[in-house]
């Protein structure tokens, strides 16, 4: 796969997904927008891709929001309105999608890349890793971006980041929800990709299923939840993998998953 925006490859069943615009701290433009969203929804269509890692290139930013040289110029309102929909499009599909996306954060993380990182499933940030809704500095607020940040993190923290402008250091965004874990810059690439080679060795039916079950179940009332946990766990100890897990676990050797 060749982007203009973005580096994309696939080993071993991870699938990483680099936004390629260091030069701007890959900052968020209408092309990187719409090949990221075909990226996405590509290598969810792929068997081969069993987890992605999604990271921004360069040493200074993992993604510093949307570059104001092109998001913000001037037109008709409905244009405007569509050409935001590109990155609402992102963050609704990224809960959705069948295959797990593990955040690799470092350096700025602001915005609409803030956004972007709170949306992935399981994020892993450097110790300089630096968090943050700056929008209104500018007259702006992060409204789409509120919805994967408000899934993931203490609402009130979240509005103070908001009215504030604030930068949050990783370890203080990891104490509020917003990031799974913090580990050092030179420990990160590593970490990251044990993880995922840990996931890329499950299920990728029975992962597909607890994505489903989390984000389904965060919406729904306790009652709800229950009901639909519980005939989710019938389909899936019906499932082909669970019956091959069980088989493996009792005749001691490794599963031969088949993700049905």
């Amino acid at each position: 796969m060749s982007y203009e925006t973005l580096l994309v490859n696939v080993r071993d069943g991870v699938a990483t997904v680099t936004l390629n615009r260091p030069q701007a701290r890959n900052a968020l433009n209408q092309t990187m927008i719409r090949e990221l969203r075909e990226a996405l929804a590509t290598l969810d269509a792929n068997p081969e891709a069993r987890v992605i890692v999604l990271r921004g290139a360069g040493d200074r930013a993992f993604c510093a929001g949307a570059d104001l040289k092109g998001m913000f110029h001037g037109g008709p309102i409905l244009e405007a309105r569509e050409q935001y929909a590109g990155l609402a499009g992102i963050l609704e599909a990224m809960p959705r999608m069948r295959t797990s996306v593990i955040g690799q954060v470092h350096g700025y993380a602001l915005a609409g890349g803030c956004g972007l990182a709170a949306a992935c499933d399981i994020v892993v940030a450097s110790e300089d890793a630096v968090f943050g809704l700056p929008e209104i500095k500018l007259g702006l607020l992060p409204l789409m971006v509120l919805a994967p940040i408000l899934r993931a993190a203490s609402p009130k923290r979240v509005l103070q980041l908001v009215l504030s402008g604030a930068e949050l250091p990783a370890r203080e965004a990891l104490a509020m929800g917003l990031v799974t874990q913090v580990v050092p810059r030179a420990g990160l690439d590593a970490t990251v990709q044990r993880l995922a080679e840990t996931l890329a060795g499950y299920s990728s039916g029975t992962l597909a299923i607890a994505k489903e079950a989390f984000y389904n179940a965060l919406e729904l009332p306790y009652g709800q939840a229950l009901s639909y946990l519980r005939d989710l766990l019938t389909i899936v100890a019906r499932s082909e993998d669970a019956q091959e897990g069980i088989a493996a676990f009792r005749e001691k050797r490794l599963p031969r998953w088949t993700g049905r």
